[in-house]
């Protein structure tokens, strides 16, 4: 097919190797053995991606629960389902990590394998928002909206990192390790107490001297805002560094003066730039037409998880196939397109606000969703393919 692998690159699949440092502590002292264990489970003729992919069933089934009692994001649910959210997510984290271990005990590591894995734990940052914001009943409005920023920016500049370092980090505090780690603590929580343990009022500031409220509440919920953005500013930090010291080791670089090493480094900074630009014309569009999101906050908001999940997909294909870097993803284009085609239909035009946004972002999720499957769908047919590999089995060399 060609469109996202030239033929000319297929070739530097054959020179993949997998490259990691884990620096997480919980990771090398508790999760590792128990993964290790775990995977002993699986039967040897079981491929590797298959665990991934069942791994993410479990996120489908606590989706399927959130549907059925909340599916306005906004709502009370029994209590076991909360403890429910804590097994789903627990056994995800248990699956993503066994995958590796069964791949290294079958012989069927490869660069599928990781663009596997990298791609659906891409497109769960978004779902696993969806259970988290119905749990802290976030509904569908901002809140929503910055917890899913900050899912999907902490796994972009992830991938930024890995593209430059062809080494995938786990810093000391991680998102796949800790960080889902302390989701499920606040899931077993809010189990163990209800939800409303983060209405509890803390405290009341007085903010009249900033021009706002004289009793501005402060209750519990500030819990999860004050562990997510001190980690998403090291997560992002530490990503911004390893990339640093990558390029400022000629070992590892092969660029011996430092005019070039910093030359190398501001270039990379270029790769985030894609990335800011399609969330200031996410906010652009919210900020046009705020009806969007309360209404169509669902089509949004996996849309725009697929849309990174596809430049995420990008990126680690062009670190497998030693491509240029993919600055440019037509999915992130969409917002813009979805702001002149509104202003468009209901200025020019003159059809109804609420049809036009309606038609406009559930149009939007699909074209976000096709252009997601037929990458998808090269990617496993290319891949497969050219290194004679099946994708969800084990293809035995004949005799």
């Amino acid at each position: 097919m060609g469109v996202f692998i030239p033929a000319n690159k297929l070739a530097n699949l054959k020179l993949y190797k997998y490259q990691s440092e884990d620096h997480s502590v919980v990771s090398k002292l508790i999760l590792k053995s128990w993964w290790n264990n775990f995977v002993k489970i699986f039967p040897l003729w079981m491929a590797p991606n298959v665990i991934t992919l069942t791994g993410l069933f479990f996120i489908f089934a606590n989706l399927a629960v959130v549907f059925y009692y909340d599916p306005t994001l906004e709502h009370t649910t029994p209590r076991w389902t909360y403890f429910f959210y804590a097994f789903g997510l627990f056994m995800y984290q248990t699956f993503d990590g066994c995958d590796g271990a069964h791949a290294r005990r079958t012989g069927q590591s490869g660069p599928l394998g990781e663009l596997f894995d990298h791609s659906i734990d891409a497109v769960n940052t978004t779902l696993g928002v969806m259970v988290f914001a119905s749990v802290f009943q976030m509904g569908h409005g901002i809140m929503l909206l910055i917890a899913q920023f900050a899912t999907v920016c902490n796994f972009y500049t992830s991938t930024w990192e890995e593209y430059h370092t062809h080494t995938l980090f786990l810093s000391h505090f991680s998102g796949p390790v800790e960080g889902i780690l302390i989701v499920i603590a606040l899931y077993l929580i809010t189990g163990i107490f209800g939800p409303g343990i983060w209405t509890y009022n803390l405290l009341n500031l007085d903010l009249s001297s900033l021009g706002l409220s004289s009793s501005f509440k402060i209750d519990a919920s500030i819990v999860y805002v004050m562990i997510g953005v001190p980690s998403l500013y090291f997560n992002i930090a530490t990503a911004v560094e390893n990339v640093k010291k990558y390029y400022r080791n000629p070992s590892r670089s092969k660029l011996s003066t430092v005019a070039e090493q910093e030359a190398a480094i501001q270039e990379s900074y270029k790769g985030l730039l894609p990335f800011a630009f399609y969330y200031a014309s996410v906010v652009l569009y919210l900020n046009l037409y705020p009806g969007v999101l309360p209404t169509y906050g669902f089509p949004l908001l996996i849309s725009i998880g697929l849309t990174v999940a596809f430049s995420v997909g990008r990126m680690i294909l062009a670190h497998l196939t030693l491509q240029d870097f993919p600055y440019i993803q037509a999915p992130m284009f969409l917002p813009v397109s979805q702001i002149s085609i509104c202003w468009l239909l209901t200025n020019v035009y003159g059809f109804d606000y609420d049809i036009v946004l309606g038609a406009v972002n559930w149009i939007g999720l699909g074209l976000t969703l096709g252009i997601h499957a037929m990458f998808v769908t090269e990617m496993i047919y290319e891949i497969t393919t050219y290194l004679d590999i099946y994708t969800l089995s084990i293809k035995h060399k004949k005799h």
